[in-house]
């Protein structure tokens, strides 16, 4: 049966990244300076001058991403050769969120949606969002700091906590059981992702 309470899902980018393009603009207009420290060679101009259309064209606005060869935009595939020990994020899924009742959750559920991210092994709650979790204080799901690593080395390090999982459809029934996962409590920042959990990837794949 459809679960008729309303749910409000947190979307995966809560604070989305605010990009000046005139700034940007500029930035690029600057890089055919040759007087400029930062001068790009002149095989680059022409995609320099290209981006920089673009955006005079508001057809670019700087939060997706656009690929510019030869003057020219392409997709990805036209040029882009997949490394060993990349990973794939892409799908985003509705998931309904509670503090595990037998570790002294009260039950509350929180909705949101999160990045599918195969190279993530816990799920991202946000710190402003615990308090959507119910009482939290007292708590025996705090598992102590765990350090997360990327691509670039060391992000951060943050509490993690234990949680069950449910990933839902759009009306809120269920699309699979209630799933352990380990989730990392970081703060909210503009353009920082929710990644999804290695929890209930191991469930439904």
């Amino acid at each position: 049966m459809a679960n008729t309470t309303p749910i409000t899902f947190s979307p995966a980018v809560p604070v989305p990244l605010v990009f000046d393009v005139q700034e940007r603009i500029e930035q690029l207009r600057s890089y055919l300076d040759p007087s400029n420290p930062l001068y790009q060679p002149e095989p680059q101009h022409i995609n320099i001058k290209a981006a920089i259309t673009l955006y005079e064209d508001g057809k670019l606005d700087g939060l997706q991403r656009v690929y510019v060869t030869s003057g020219k935009v392409v997709i990805r595939e036209g040029y882009y050769i997949s490394m060993p020990g990349s990973t794939a994020m892409g799908l985003s899924g509705l998931i309904i969120m509670k503090l595990t009742p037998g570790l002294g959750g009260d039950g509350t559920v929180y909705g949101i949606t999160a990045m599918n991210d195969t190279g993530s092994d816990v799920l991202t709650i946000f710190d402003v969002e615990m308090p959507h979790l119910g009482i939290y204080q007292g708590y025996a799901g705090w598992l102590g700091p765990v350090m997360i690593v990327g691509a670039g080395g060391v992000v951060g390090i943050y509490p993690k906590i234990r949680v069950q999982v449910q990933l839902v459809r759009d009306d809120n029934t269920p699309w699979s059981d209630w799933v352990t996962e380990d989730a990392m409590v970081r703060p909210i920042a503009p353009g920082v992702p929710r990644l999804s959990g290695l929890g209930i990837r191991e469930a439904l794949y």
